[in-house]
């Protein structure tokens, strides 16, 4: 029997301050001194939206933790989150009777297995066998945590990450992230989650945060570009960092790695004990590791992860052709010097970027001095043909001075393929735009393909074209041109979306208020309060989802108003929206909203007022634990334990008894947030509820109340025929802390269910350590 305490306890030394910062350290763990006096964990809330479904919006962890029993595939862009949300789940207790194992598919070489297998061993647990992985995961003692599927070297690799999966399925819960469907694909995953960007105030309140006295200087120098920039964690800091110290910010994103990387070498390091030839030759060395390693071994696959020999021998070899003196030992120096101090780590045996977008910035310097020698046939054969080019080749697009070789670019990569090709119009210099896209509006293609290339440029250049479809007679060319000025996201393209609300058909109407949405600024609030009217519901739906994604207070009044409207899907999106924005002045409108006609609107309104937390809603939530619908009676029971005041717990004891089960495992659920005495005895009761669910629950929050009473019952559960109901039972006993549980605990250690002993062990070991103290 594997002893998973020390294992535990390593991951958690190891992840548990991880995430808090991005900020960039040396090996030796010395921090930049303006950093000390940032806020080192800022809360940005991050959130996910469900894809090809019903939207369903909801916090990253909570999503992920949701769906991870069917298995979830987390999609989103470099920086958004993904990994740092996997390694927060890692370091989590939350996720009981489950073992987390971190597998990161950049290190693959021969089998998922092997990367589970040293992930333990890692952290202190060596399993003698695959064989003996593979048992634990049939047994479902596993949470995997699968970070990117992009980033696998072969389609060997993917088939068998596929098969993995599939031969798991029914026992492991498993999460798995991905920079793009299409670089790996979906591996059959059904339920995906989208990381949603930083919002306008999200992004607003980290850069006073950030930067208290230069903040709003900042802000008001982006502009339009604090969308573009800043819609990530990662780059948003490194903006901060940037601005702190120069006062200004590059005009795009290439540049702003560029600065970023030379202040960092620079400034932070400048104390740095290195030889001064070192220093110098940092950033070439970087440019020529990040180009072989996305060179790879074959041309479709990218290398994240090298070992420090091939790394040596990249270096060897471009010093020598440097005539350097010794050039294997100042390979092996300057590797070293890098490895302690610069933007590369070594984990394990092998060499990374402390990002792979680090990498592309890189390898995009290395092609920016390569592109004058590199023929027209190269361009397109090596690097056109191939998606793990398409990010370095933007980003040295954003560097590119000379407007010839720009256009020779954005040229060939629309003979190529017109969406490429269009990406690559949209990142040159902003000087050179106006010819690369016009290169795109003079393509030979439909009217509604050429619109919808130019909302691929993202382009400001492109809004004149745009604006010419608001009276194109076909439909799907207006839909594409107010979905492309949505892309564009910029001031500018407001007004012409503002006319795109007063199109005769629906459809045009929707993605307008859609795109107004995404924007991020109260400009567009008026608008959308119009559309609110609109004869199509489906219209009014998506002005309201627009109106919340805005959270402004401005528009309470009037999404107060679309309470009463008579669609129900119209009234359950106002719901949310005021929900989200929260404030008194919606409470007493939404507490009416829990006599809504559909369940559904009654369900969200009790949820929301769970969120809001105010003692205003208990006597109207409690009324709500006898509505007919089960749904809304178990939101009701989950949102007054949230506001959790001893007055709510007399009605949450009454709703022990009701019929459906998922009330009653909310309802007991509460009573364990409140914990007093009064839920003691009704909790015990409950340990005998014919469904497993509701008796996890009640065990659970026995647990958290240390109610020593329930000490007996809990031992009688040790017995239960379900295996999570026996862990849920060792946890509690572990909590309350009574030796009398040690013996009934110690007869668990022989449970045929690995998770039930493992519980059963560390229970023990808690029970113990309490003894001592």
């Amino acid at each position: 029997m594997v002893n998973w305490d020390p294992y535990l306890e390593s991951i958690h030394n190891t992840y548990a301050q991880w995430w808090q910062v991005y900020t960039l350290t040396d090996v030796e763990g010395r921090k930049r001194k303006q950093q000390q006096q940032t806020p080192m964990l800022f809360n940005f809330d991050l959130m996910v939206q469900t894809m090809k479904e019903e939207t369903e919006r909801l916090p990253v962890l909570e999503g992920l933790r949701k769906y991870a029993t069917d298995h979830v595939l987390l999609v989103g862009r470099p920086g958004s989150g993904k990994s740092t949300a996997l390694v927060q789940l890692l370091a989590d207790e939350g996720i009981q009777g489950r073992i987390p194992v971190l597998v990161e598919l950049r290190y693959y070489q021969t089998s998922v297995l092997e990367l589970v297998r040293n992930f333990l061993k890692r952290h202190g647990v060596w399993l003698d066998s695959t064989e003996e992985i593979e048992r634990l995961l049939f047994k479902g003692q596993f949470w995997l945590l699968i970070d990117g599927v992009n980033e696998l070297p072969s389609e060997a690799a993917r088939l068998d990450l596929t098969q993995f999966r599939q031969d798991y399925q029914k026992t492991t819960p498993m999460i798995f992230t991905t920079r793009d469907l299409g670089v790996g694909g979906d591996l059959g995953i059904q339920k995906k989650l989208e990381m949603q960007p930083l919002s306008a105030d999200q992004m607003s309140e980290f850069v006073r945060k950030y930067l208290p006295e230069k903040g709003e200087q900042m802000l008001e120098q982006l502009g339009d570009r604090l969308r573009e920039f800043g819609q990530t964690p990662l780059l948003l800091m490194m903006l901060c960092s940037l601005f702190q110290n120069k006062g200004e910010i590059p005009s795009n994103l290439g540049l702003v790695f560029r600065s970023f990387t030379q202040f960092y070498s620079d400034n932070i390091k400048q104390d740095v004990k290195v030889s001064k030839q070192s220093r110098v030759f940092w950033p070439d060395l970087l440019q020529q590791l990040g180009f072989v390693m996305t060179t790879g071994d074959n041309p479709k696959q990218i290398s994240v992860g090298i070992p420090k020999t091939k790394a040596e021998e990249i270096l060897t070899d471009y010093l020598l052709n440097k005539d350097f003196i010794d050039p294997d030992i100042r390979a092996k120096t300057w590797l070293d010097d890098l490895l302690n101090h610069h933007l590369i780590q070594q984990s394990g045996e092998l060499i990374e970027f402390r990002h792979q977008l680090l990498q592309e910035y890189y390898t995009a310097e290395y092609l920016l001095k390569q592109l004058p020698r590199i023929t027209d046939q190269q361009l397109q054969q090596t690097y056109l043909n191939y998606w793990k080019w398409t990010e370095p080749l933007v980003m040295m697009l954003q560097l590119v001075d000379n407007q010839a070789q720009a256009q020779r670019v954005v040229r060939l990569g629309l003979d190529f393929d017109w969406q490429l090709g269009a990406r690559l119009a949209g990142a040159v210099k902003p000087e050179f735009q106006q010819d690369t896209v016009g290169l795109v509006a003079r393509l030979n293609v439909p009217k509604s393909l050429k619109v919808q290339l130019l909302g691929i440029t993202q382009s400001e250049k492109a809004i004149p074209e745009l604006i010419k479809s608001l009276d194109n007679k076909n439909l799907y060319v207006r839909i594409s041109a107010a979905e492309a000025l949505g892309e564009i996201g910029t001031e500018a393209t407001i007004d012409p979306l503002i006319k795109f609300l007063d199109d005769p058909d629906p459809s045009v109407r929707i993605s307008a208020a859609s795109a107004l949405g995404k924007i991020g600024t109260e400009t567009r609030i008026e608008p959308l309060i119009k559309s609110l009217d609109d004869p199509d519901y489906s219209v009014r739906r998506m002005a309201v989802s627009a109106l919340g994604e805005i959270g402004t207070e401005v528009a309470i009044d009037r999404l107060i108003k679309s309470l009463d409207d008579p669609d129900y899907s119209v009234r359950k999106m106002a719901v949310s929206a005021l929900g989200e924005i929260g404030t008194e002045a919606t409470i007493d409108r939404l507490i009416k909203s829990l006599d809504d006609p559909d369940s559904s609107v009654r369900e969200r309104a009790a949820e929301a007022l769970g969120k809001i937390g105010t003692e205003v809603a208990i006597e109207p939530l409690i009324k709500s634990l006898d509505d007919p619908d089960s749904s809304v009676r178990g939101r009701a029971a989950e949102s007054l334990g949230e506001i959790g005041t001893e007055m709510t717990i007399e009605p949450l004891i009454k709703s022990l008894d009701d019929p459906d089960s998922s009330v009653r495992g909310r309802a007991a659920e509460s009573l364990g947030e409140i914990g007093t005495e009064m839920t003691i005895e009704p909790l015990i009761k409950l340990l005998d509820d014919d469904n497993y669910f509701v008796q996890i629950n009640a065990a659970d929050s026995l647990g958290k109340i240390k109610a020593e009473v329930a000490i007996d019952p809990l031992i009688k559960s040790l017995n239960n025929p379900e295996s999570s109901v026996r862990i849920s039972a060792a946890d509690a006993l572990g909590k309350i802390g009574n030796k009398v549980a040690i013996n009934p605990l110690k007869k668990c250690l022989g449970d045929p269910e690995s998770s039930v002993r493992e519980s059963a062990e560390y229970a023990l070991k808690k029970i113990g350590q309490r003894s001592q103290d």
